[in-house]
């Protein structure tokens, strides 16, 4: 039987915290302190899976009991639940090199999934963790090398590849949760040549991707949180010296950083520096494309993708992307797939249903 100790001064806190967790885990003891002394009695003892720490404000005093809990017991791991403000309580959190935090209120479900996530981590095999940091660090390495080329695209479709992987691949939430954090923690790792501002960033990011359990379970979700993390490097790069690329590379940055607003072929032509007649010219010859049907061909693959990973309706499909109509949109899907927009939704979810054998 695993154990879980939860620390609060509060007597009433620690209670209903203790109630969410015994009755939503399968196998567990939940112990109760409500002091530093037997908070740290306790986890000397080497038998907590899972320390859950309640402290409504950071102060001096409760972040020397976190870091005497470290010590004492290094393997062990913390959950740390506060009231307190997200800035002060995600700057304590880091200086405590804590990963996992949940800010009130937060649901029941919250507070479960990240104790079955954390425990997990602390019980699974060797060799799983082992695979998955391999296949996690590969990834990585092609995303480091696609950014000191420059190569937006590449990135986003890097990233979206990983996250098919988690996603399609796995059936275990809680793991999945754990394997898309610690790669936004990656991400965010890439961003450190680009200065401390944007550190900055790409760290609060990563902090409020973290509380959200809700988002971190849907893909779509998680990779609008990656994809932000990399337009913040992306636009530092643009507004710095670390952007050493030719022009062309730099305008299809631009142009594919910006397909859900719309874009229109002058606002294109205006950043190039051209004018539209020959921006026209240039980007039919950079890319072999007309620049209508590059942006039409970039919306409509974010289209399947908002139909594949999200209940979104196709009429709030259709204004994500900037189509002033719901119908032009659907036929311009239709040209481009063959089937509708709805059409193609109800399609792979048959095909998907009939994989899994339901």
């Amino acid at each position: 039987m695993k154990q879980i100790l939860i620390w609060s001064d509060n007597d009433l806190e620690r209670q209903i915290t203790g109630e969410i967790l015994a009755s939503g885990l399968d196998g567990v003891q939940v112990l109760h302190a409500d002091s530093a002394e037997q908070t740290l009695a306790t986890l000397q003892t080497g038998e907590i899976d899972l320390f859950v720490a309640d402290i409504p404000q950071f102060n001096l005093a409760k972040c020397n009991v976190i870091a005497s809990a470290q010590s004492l017991a290094p393997d062990t791991p913390i959950l740390v639940i506060s009231s307190g403000d997200q800035e002060h309580v995600s700057r304590n959190i880091w200086r405590l090199g804590i990963r996992e935090y949940l800010l009130k209120p937060c649901r029941p479900a919250w507070i479960l999934a990240a104790a079955r996530t954390l425990m997990r981590k602390g019980g699974v095999t060797a060799a799983q963790p082992e695979a998955d940091d391999g296949r996690r660090r590969r990834y990585l390495n092609r995303l480091m090398e696609q950014l000191r080329g420059f190569q937006y695209k590449k990135c986003i479709q890097t990233t979206r590849e990983y996250l098919d992987l988690l996603y399609d691949d796995g059936d275990n939430v809680e793991a999945i949760r754990n394997e898309v954090v610690d790669f936004a923690a990656g991400i965010a790792e890439l961003g450190a040549p680009f200065g401390q501002a944007v550190q900055w960033k790409l760290n609060r990011c990563l902090e409020q991707f973290r509380v959200r359990f809700d988002r971190q379970g849907r893909k779509y979700e998680s990779y609008l949180t990656l994809e932000n993390m990399l337009d913040i490097m992306f636009e530092a790069m643009e507004e710095s010296n670390f952007y050493e690329v030719e022009g062309g590379q730099k305008i299809l940055n631009f142009i594919d950083r910006n397909l859900r607003k719309g874009l229109s072929l002058d606002e294109a032509a205006e950043y190039a520096s051209m004018s539209s007649c020959y921006f026209s010219k240039f980007f039919k010859k950079l890319t072999g494309q007309n620049y209508i049907a590059y942006v039409t061909d970039g919306k409509i693959e974010l289209a399947k993708q908002m139909l594949l990973d999200t209940d979104m309706p196709v009429i709030n499909i259709s204004y994500e992307l900037s189509y002033g109509e719901t119908n032009y949109f659907s036929k311009a899907f239709k040209r481009k797939v063959g089937v509708t927009p709805t059409e193609f939704r109800e399609r792979n979810r048959k095909a998907g249903d009939q994989s899994s054998g339901c």
